[in-house]
């Protein structure tokens, strides 16, 4: 098993005027991407340097916490340089942003932060320039500034909904209308975690139910899981009933948690990535990768709940030992399986971007038949990085073969941000 990968070098480097956080191409305008930074004011700041995460543990000691961001739009040129295109100053610190999977809206931005706000920013073009404007900012889970939105996440394939996670250790899930208002898709959260949850995925695959389904809660209900990570070393799978056809004057939650949620064992410190793939291993098992403050990276196979009981306990597939905290995970390319002759299925294989904190940043390739045997490879680590590497993302379009991967990536404390290739 490849442990190490081809060492790869800086093509351009520049540093940025506030800690970079978060980072992201804007796939309807690929050559355009925008870092969230992260500033924690000086007159909160302490002596030596503490890490990003263990200033998100702080937060239940202070009510008001004096931070500020800002959201800095790059554009990357043909000559292998980024140029500055704008800079958007923020009130609260940025935790996360993520555009719009669908193509219609992708140019649009949902925006985190640190005093629990949530906002839409749009990627505008006026007379051949872009920049960032902001639609409108939002407090869904009330007015107190406690709580910092430590992530967020678009489902894949129903636009209106968008997940997110608090520093008080819950899981939400908000309905966002086509005129970017926001409400909570269920009164109170649908997931908890012992201690701050981290991360929050959706799966790919939406079920429908009907009045044959046991447990079917409506005939018009969809049926999402739903996957969190938190600092109890947890990752839990939560199956939730979607009914996008009720009003906002009925008194049943648009989504509702009917069973417990299923805890995905072994991990050794906190889940702070999880990627679910788009692909089965048979019409109930599908497939997930996390990361973890433990330095690894793990494969899990995941069984659907019937009736509210899983029909087997999650297994791990494969894991590796990256030499950092792996804080997020970006996915390259999927290959799916194919079938041959025999009706027998062939290998499928995933190409991933890690950020992993104090290592920097990894290219990885997992590969998997159509049973339950994995590899982990290490292709690829980029290491000009002299701080935490909390954000890394690829150029949309050079993921094809014939191109070289653009990577560009972030570090925290030296505010650095690097292009390079593989």
């Amino acid at each position: 098993m490849e442990t190490s990968g081809r060492s790869i070098t800086p093509l351009w480097s520049m540093t940025l005027d506030l800690p970079p956080s978060c980072i992201e191409f804007c796939p309807a305008l690929p050559d355009y991407f925008v870092v969230g930074t992260y500033n924690l004011q000086k007159e909160d700041a302490t002596d030596g340097e503490s890490t990003f995460e263990d200033e998100e543990k702080q937060v239940t000691n202070k009510l008001v916490q004096n931070r500020n961001g800002s959201l800095v739009v790059f554009r990357l040129t043909d000559a292998e340089k980024i140029e500055h295109v704008q800079t958007v100053l923020y009130p609260s610190a940025i935790l996360d942003i993520h555009f719009h999977p669908h193509q219609e809206r992708g140019t649009v931005m949902a925006v985190v932060s640190s005093t629990g706000t949530l906002s839409f920013f749009k990627l505008s073009t006026s007379a051949g320039s872009v920049s960032l404007q902001e639609i409108s900012t939002h407090k869904p889970l009330g007015e107190g500034e406690g709580v910092l939105f430590l992530s967020c996440s678009w489902h894949p394939s129903i636009p209106s909904l968008l997940a997110i996670t608090t520093s008080d250790y819950q899981v939400h899930i908000l309905q966002v209308s086509d005129t970017w208002d926001v409400c909570k898709a269920s009164t109170g959260p649908l997931v908890s975690h012992t201690l701050e949850a981290w991360t929050v995925a959706f799966s790919p695959f939406v079920e429908g139910l009907n009045s044959e389904t046991p447990g079917a809660l409506e005939d018009s209900s969809q049926l999402l899981i739903l996957y969190s990570g938190g600092d109890d070393s947890k990752l839990l799978s939560s199956t939730c009933a979607y009914t996008a056809a009720r009003t906002d004057d009925d008194l049943h939650d648009l989504i509702e948690a009917p069973y417990p949620a299923v805890a995905v064992r072994g991990h050794e410190a906190g889940v702070t990535a999880i990627l679910p793939l788009d692909l089965r291993l048979s019409s109930s098992t599908s497939v997930i990768v996390s990361g973890s403050y433990d330095d690894h990276i793990r494969v899990f196979s995941i069984y659907e709940q019937i009736e509210g009981a899983p029909l087997h306990m999650p297994r791990l597939l494969a894991e590796q030992n990256l030499q950092g905290g792996v804080w997020r995970l970006k996915l390259i390319k999927l290959e799916k399986m194919a079938e041959d002759a025999t009706g027998k299925k062939q290998w499928w294989t995933a190409l991933i971007l890690a950020s992993c904190m104090h290592a920097g940043s990894r290219i990885l390739e997992i590969t998997g038949d159509g049973a339950e045997v994995c590899e982990i490879k290490v292709l690829g680590r980029f290491e000009g990085h002299k701080s935490m590497n909390y954000g890394s993302d690829f150029q949309p379009g050079t993921e094809i073969r014939e191109r070289n991967l653009r990577c560009v990536s972030t570090s925290f404390y030296d505010r650095l941000l690097c292009l390079w290739e593989y």
